[in-house]
């Protein structure tokens, strides 16, 4: 796992002008660590509902990853006074049908791009997306993904303004919570050159890298990422 950038990571393969989709579309508050805050903001949550505790359940898959971060979410969860959170770890295809159901109170989720550009993230939280478990909705996050995908999409510099909007969009309102990327480092002789890495696609179908370019020359020795997205989906309706 390496550090998180929401909700593209920086996985270099987004580039602009020099400059990397993660470092232009990231809202630093989305994914910051503040307990004293967080204590505030859960009291007057609190108060504001009238109630003195609440219990949730937070649903993940029952693979070492999913029992890990289910657990170190839970330890950090419960800091809050008066959180009571109950770990839901179920095989893979019951914790997705649950997810399709809304069947939960918190899930955590995972993404692997299908191809190496932001769309493929942020399509998942637009209003009608199948993926979008949580139902959080935005009509303005909604008008900009489509722009980049329909009125814009040939127009390279509208098309990254519509993405890094969309993005700070549902970062600021927090449509979901970034947690971790996923990595697998790569270590390549420093001979070889040309390798170009594809983020895999999710259910193991695409090729992770291409070799169309190779070549073997005597060059600096470098590692590359594979990278992916996890976060936690909160049940808005």
């Amino acid at each position: 796992m390496v550090p998180f950038q929401p909700v593209v990571g920086s996985c270099k393969m987004a580039y602009r002008n020099g400059k990397d989709y993660a470092d232009q579309a990231e809202v630093k508050s989305a994914d910051s660590h503040n307990l004293t805050e967080a204590k505030k903001l859960w009291a007057k949550g609190l108060k504001e509902t009238g109630k003195k505790s609440v219990a949730l359940n937070l649903l993940a898959d029952d693979t070492p990853a999913g029992k890990n971060t289910t657990e170190f979410l839970q330890s950090q969860l419960t800091k809050l006074p008066g959180l009571k959170i109950t770990n839901q770890n179920l095989p893979f295809k019951t914790r997705l049908q649950r997810s399709q159901d809304g069947n939960f109170d918190l899930v955590i989720s995972a993404w692997i791009a299908d191809f190496p550009d932001p769309i493929s993230f942020l399509s998942l939280f637009t209003s009608d997306n199948s993926y979008n478990n949580g139902e959080w909705k935005s009509a303005k996050y909604d008008t900009l993904v489509k722009n980049a995908e329909g009125k814009d999409a040939l127009n390279a510099g509208k098309r990254w303004d519509d993405m890094v909007q969309a993005q700070k969009v549902l970062m600021n309102n927090q449509g979901i919570v970034p947690l971790y990327q996923q990595s697998t480092p790569k270590l390549i002789n420093s001979k070889v050159k040309g390798i170009q890495f594809f983020q895999r696609r999710q259910n193991g179908i695409g090729a992770r890298f291409q070799l169309n370019n190779l070549s073997v020359i005597q060059v600096n020795g470098f590692i590359s990422m594979e990278a992916g997205l996890s976060i936690v989906q909160p049940l808005l309706c």
